[in-house]
């Protein structure tokens, strides 16, 4: 019987199991240490973001994974040159108060769809202007919905990147205002009809 505060799934089993769904499916990746944390990075091919590349990293600490997804290095130089930030803060602002998607596995075979992570958006603070979908997830939860973690970390969130992509740079390159991009994200991500 697991006692109280007992973990069910080691840091080492979800490396384990995020590196063998990632082998089976095709996925490249390279796992390294960061300040003694293990890490697993890969890049994935997309259709709309800057460079066609949104990459992710996912650090494995003592009892909870860090996994972030953001855009690279072409999208944070158009961050870093925008004059427009305050508009996509508002953009953001809004995605997290508003965007919460379920995710399935695309089929409907393997698992109904569900809302097991609310990831956040945001733009980085560390002068890397880096746009980032991060989400912590215990390793309680990852035991309990393997292959789902699986998918939420290498298909649901860089494709809502990629979604979010039009809205979020036309937003930084001044084509469209924080306002008309609320209405875009609303209709095309939510799904609500315009007034």
């Amino acid at each position: 019987m697991m006692r109280e505060g007992e973990m069910i799934m080691t840091k080492k089993e979800a490396i384990k199991k995020l590196t063998d769904y990632m082998k089976v499916h095709n996925l490249g990746y390279h796992l390294s240490m960061d300040d003694g944390c293990p890490l697993l990075t890969t890049a994935y091919h997309v259709e709309n973001a800057p460079g066609y590349c949104v990459e992710s990293c996912v650090w494995f600490y003592g009892e909870t994974a860090e996994a972030r997804v953001y855009y690279s290095a072409v999208g944070a130089e158009v961050c870093r040159k925008s004059g427009c930030r305050e508009g996509l803060l508002r953009l953001l602002n809004f995605i997290n108060a508003r965007v919460f998607l379920s995710c399935g596995d695309g089929c409907g075979t393997l698992y109904g769809t569900h809302m097991l992570y609310t990831p956040r958006i945001y733009m980085t603070e560390d002068d890397c202007y880096d746009i980032t979908i991060t989400t912590m997830i215990p390793y309680d939860f990852w035991e309990i919905a393997p292959i789902e973690t699986a998918d939420y970390l290498t298909a649901y969130c860089p494709e809502l990147l990629d979604r979010l992509t039009c809205d979020i740079f036309g937003v930084l390159v001044g084509k469209i205002t924080a306002e008309e991009a609320i209405r875009s994200v609303e209709r095309e991500i939510l799904g609500m009809k315009d007034e």
